[in-house]
């Protein structure tokens, strides 16, 4: 009875197994979406994903760590920000133009993004692994172009101010920021990035 009734279902996948991974986090991103942060509990994440509870913890390690790895957007840093250098002119607007560029033209991605800052502001564990998340992005884009006097402090200074950008744009929607093209805000923007680069 116990065998059979393994079977009937959806498969368990095996630990060690890419798809096992990748169906955690596509279970999780449903749930989210269906049911908010809140109401979506490990046990139904593993119910929707056909694994074992204790895989996600193996592969994620609690809720927050999930949430984060499943929300947040699916960026590839060789490829959106590939050729910026430190000599080039209008570096820092270029730098925006790329971000807010993704954000604007790939929509599932923007969704997830938008969901995870909608948790960080009132989860504190997640809000953490999403500050690393950003400024562990910036230090791998602009690490080497900033000045070594103060680096980590210019670089948190860019992630954070990527962030708010990121807030008052897709999330609480201020009209000036929300309503404006790419152009002006990267415009407006980009020489602050180079100060905090090299200024």
């Amino acid at each position: 009875m116990a065998a059979s009734s393994r079977t009937r279902g959806r498969p368990r996948l095996d630990d060690g197994r890419p798809e096992t991974r990748a169906a955690i986090l596509t279970a999780a991103r449903e749930l989210f979406a269906d049911r908010g942060f809140e109401r979506t509990t490990m046990r139904a994440i593993a119910s929707r994903a056909g694994v074992d509870a204790a895989l996600i913890h193996h592969y994620f390690g609690n809720k927050n760590a999930l949430t984060v790895e499943a929300l947040r957007p699916a960026i590839d840093p060789s490829t959106v920000f590939g050729g910026l250098t430190v000599d080039m002119p209008g570096l820092g607007t270029e730098f925006i133009t790329r971000i807010l560029s993704v954000w604007e033209n790939d929509v599932p991605q923007r969704e997830r993004g938008i969901a995870l800052l909608r948790v960080a502001v009132t989860h504190d564990g997640v809000a953490e692994r999403m500050r690393d998340f950003f400024v562990g992005l910036a230090t791998q884009v602009l690490g080497d172009m900033a000045a070594e006097e103060g680096r980590q402090l210019r670089i948190a200074l860019i992630a954070s101010h990527i962030l708010g950008i990121l807030m008052m744009r897709f999330v609480l929607r201020l009209p000036e920021i929300a309503d404006a093209d790419i152009d002006t805000v990267a415009g407006r923007v980009g020489p602050v990035i180079e100060q905090y680069l090299t200024g």
